[in-house]
């Protein structure tokens, strides 16, 4: 046990030094260093954030969600296709859309395409439009009973359902002939949101009763997302703007110069004042939290997690928070060693105290965490996301990696001392003895 405790002492410094080097410098073109990696929201990228409200509209409850969901569809297709970088539209309170648009300059603009009502057609492989967006009642999902996944349900009123059997009638019949520009066989019929083909079913059989299904092996999400956009041709309401606000690009890239230079000067200090008031401990610590660093910021990475400002405030309050787990460790195993126990015997025992405390103040935290993230929005959700992964990542550092350096200093001959452990027994109180005179 003893062997294995520092073989892994010795790989973890090992991968510390790797990835932090990867994480700074990169690795020549094929592995960049972090700033690569890492997504940067409006609030240090600068662009354009939008707030609409779905106006003119009796809908509520359920019928006002299902609306809400499916303009954000319809919106979130639109900025995709801006080319913007991480563009985020959530929904926000019941009739509220907000949306972040990173790097763009133009508000109107932005404005204007994210707002129009979205254009819905049908159209034939020889380009003539059967049916547009307002003559879709409704567009769901369905297992698919004759084969694999899911499908997509159509249902059109009496003009549409007129228009869609007569064009259905041609298609059969072999009245259609392919045009180049369209990009159909001439037995589809192509799906068109805002001049863009989103499905091209091909047409078995004709079609009347004004209702239809569209197959292709969807998957439940993928059934979901084309029936929302389907849907969004025919929005029953319109988009009010309320709020608008441009970020200049200079003064989110000092916001983020500034904060992360706070955060390397704050996390410095953490470490030389850990090693100042736990000396061998400290280092333990210091190792931990460095862990801690490199794991937290190649999973916001990894996981493409947009960061933010508040995003930036979680990560520092959870790292304070790793800290302030050990420091409750290092407090029971100074309390057990002043008890009279050899270090060894007080590191394990005062570790094994300290575990109880430490799990329950870092739940406590996560569910609150989790809370924000349920039931805020915007930076909100991102402060407490990054939170959340802090706090996971605290109780892992604190509980292993801690763990690893502090059973191996307290079995060194060498530093398995109350000096280098910073700890300082208290001295007996002298007692005076008074020569009696007899």
């Amino acid at each position: 046990m003893k062997v294995f405790k520092k073989v892994m002492a010795v790989l973890i410094i090992l991968a510390l030094v790797a990835g932090w080097y990867v994480t700074i410098f990169g690795i020549g073109d094929k592995v960049g260093s972090i700033k690569d990696h890492m997504k940067l929201g409006l609030d240090l990228q600068g662009g354009v954030y939008v707030v609409l409200e779905a106006s003119e509209t009796d809908a509520t409850g359920a019928e006002l969600t299902e609306l809400m969901n499916q303009t954000q569809a319809v919106i979130e297709k639109r900025v995709n296709e801006m080319g913007l970088t991480n563009p985020i539209v959530s929904i926000e309170g019941e009739n509220r859309i907000r949306v972040e648009l990173p790097g763009a300059e133009d508000a109107e603009s932005a404005i204007e395409t994210i707002g129009k009502t979205a254009q819905l057609q049908f159209i034939t492989a020889d380009g003539n439009v059967i049916l547009d967006g307002g003559s879709v009642k409704d567009a769901g999902t369905a297992i698919n009973t004759q084969g694999a996944g899911y499908v997509v349900t159509l249902e059109f009123d009496s003009q549409g359902s007129a228009a869609f059997e007569a064009a259905t009638q041609a298609i059969v019949n072999k009245q259609i002939t392919a045009a180049e520009n369209t990009g159909l066989q001439a037995d589809m019929i192509g799906i068109v949101l805002d001049n863009e083909l989103i499905s091209y079913p091909a047409v078995s059989s004709v079609i009347s009763g004004g209702s239809c299904q569209i197959e292709g092996n969807f998957t439940q999400e993928g059934a979901s997302e084309l029936a929302a956009l389907i849907r969004g041709g025919a929005l029953p309401t319109e988009l009010t703007e309320v709020q608008t606000s441009i970020v200049g690009p200079t003064l989110g890239l000092n916001s983020l110069s500034e904060s992360v230079m706070a955060a390397v000067i704050g996390i410095i200090l953490v470490f030389l004042i850990m090693l100042a008031v736990y000396r061998i401990m400290g280092i333990a610590s210091d190792v931990a939290l460095l862990c801690y660093c490199l794991i937290f910021i190649w999973i916001l990475a990894g996981f493409g997690t947009v960061l933010t400002l508040p995003g930036i405030a979680g990560m520092i309050l959870s790292a304070g928070m790793a800290v302030d787990a050990n420091v409750i460790i290092f407090a029971r195993i100074k309390e057990e060693v002043r008890k009279g126990k050899t270090i060894r015997v007080a590191t394990t025992q005062g570790y094994k105290r300290a575990l109880a405390t430490v799990i329950d103040s870092q739940v406590t935290t996560l569910i609150a965490s989790i809370a924000l993230y349920e039931f805020g929005s915007g930076d909100v959700r991102g402060f407490a996301l990054t939170l959340m992964i802090g706090i996971i990542l605290s109780i892992f550092t604190a509980t292993v990696v801690t763990n690893i350096y502090l059973q191996i200093f307290a079995e060194s001959k060498t530093f398995g001392t109350k000096k280098f452990f910073g700890i300082k027994m208290e001295k007996p109180a002298k007692t005076e003895v008074k020569e009696a005179v007899h």
